[in-house]
């Protein structure tokens, strides 16, 4: 067995298997998340519709998140692995959908099912992790967990773009299917939680969890408040770096596509830098330390005279974003053992809300403020952002 909670029942630990499973699960849900990117101008194409009605899908993958909170208090109320299972249900409904669809609003729809599955699922996913671990190891497992996401774009994007456009959408979202619907079976082999769930509430599996209650403690609400500050200021900067690449360097195309493939390898090397440090060096110092090297290259980013100098401070930028935003998935799920389902969706829903206010505010500044202003302003939130949480930020143990 590889993690073991602070009580010793069986309930309350994970084979190497189990979190396979976790892992799996993860990585498949992320790369129907993430494979809208690429085949965006292919959707459009493929439906007739415009490309700004077509970006309409990435728009309802953010707005989704914002119903995290549901799923946190269903996965306190009901437990982490029975809302997981139906997370899994719902995504499979989701991606059926989408493989016989004829028109995009059908598609759209389905795709709409799939942000609810992910909205509900990932919290209680790294809710089930948090439980069954011990907080000194938890970074080291949720990490392992978050490692799904990078792995999603290099591993998992190019094959589907490939089997897209040889073999046309439906037979990717059929595959999606078939492959859910055994992710599924495999989900009923985690153990169930419904003791672990209470334990930490004194084993009282009567007791209800007031999720607002459980949000307004003001360890939480600041965290949370960060988190959005945070993610507001960075989409700034992911919105609006290929407009900047493409007007100040001359970007083409090509090149473009070589900066988003060198942004998935960072990732990779951010969350197992997160998976093997975050623990050693403290939860909170991980988060602050490296939100603090994220607002330094980004007020350096507008200084940059030529395009290797911006590749390199872009690149620093998102090792150190993603190192810090694996760091905060432990960091928040040890504030309160007490509906932690919930103050996790919740953490889900305030990223979800930061992207979307920096993603409406982004191509406005660019446009009537340029672009150094995009990145100078996002420095300027994310070091105030790390002052706030320097002064009201705590460690937690739960």
């Amino acid at each position: 067995m590889c993690m073991i909670t602070g009580t010793t029942t069986e309930l309350q630990t994970l084979s190497w298997f189990h979190v396979a499973i976790l892992v799996w699960m993860r990585w498949l849900v992320s790369l129907v998340f993430r494979l809208v990117y690429p085949l965006l101008t292919f959707l459009a194409a493929g439906f007739a519709v415009d490309l700004s009605i077509a970006s309409l899908l990435i728009t309802v993958q953010v707005a989704a998140s914002l119903l995290s909170p549901l799923g946190g208090v269903l996965s306190d109320r009901f437990g982490d692995r029975m809302v997981i299972l139906w997370g899994g249900i719902v995504f499979v409904v989701g991606v059926a959908v989408c493989a016989v669809s004829s028109s995009f609003r059908l598609f759209l729809s389905g795709y709409a099912i799939v942000g609810l599955a992910v909205a509900i699922g990932m919290p209680a996913l790294q809710s089930y992790v948090s439980a069954r671990s011990h907080y000194s190891q938890r970074g080291r497992l949720l990490g392992v967990l978050e490692l799904s996401w990078a792995l999603s774009a290099l591993l998992g994007v190019p094959l589907v773009t490939w089997v897209a456009e040889r073999f046309g959408l439906a037979m990717v979202f059929a595959g999606l299917t078939i492959v859910g619907t055994a992710t599924v079976g495999l989900i009923t082999l985690l153990p169930n939680d419904e003791r672990t769930h209470y334990a930490q509430s004194g084993g009282d599996t009567s007791a209800e969890v007031n999720p607002i209650q459980i949000v307004l403690k003001p360890v939480i609400l600041a965290a949370l408040s960060f988190i959005f500050v945070q993610m507001a200021a960075v989409e700034l900067i992911f919105v609006s770096y290929a407009g900047w690449l493409e007007h100040t360097f001359g970007a083409t195309t090509i090149e473009l596509g070589l900066v988003f493939g060198l942004l998935g390898v960072v990732e990779l090397v951010g969350s197992p830098a997160a998976t093997l440090f975050t623990d050693r060096i403290g939860k909170r110092r991980a988060v602050l330390g490296g939100f603090a090297l994220v607002g330094v290259w980004l007020l350096l980013l507008p200084q940059s005279t030529s395009w290797f100098t911006f590749l390199i401070l872009l690149l620093a930028f998102d090792l150190c974003f993603e190192f810090a935003i694996v760091s905060t998935f432990p960091l928040i799920s040890g504030l309160s053992a007490q509906g932690r389902g919930t103050v996790l969706a919740t953490m889900t829903a305030s990223i979800g809300g930061g992207r979307i206010l920096g993603s409406l505010v982004a191509p406005w500044l660019s446009v009537s403020a340029g672009y150094a202003v995009n990145s100078t302003l996002a420095g300027i939130l994310v070091l105030c952002g790390v002052g706030f949480g320097i002064m009201v930020m705590r460690e937690g143990r739960a």
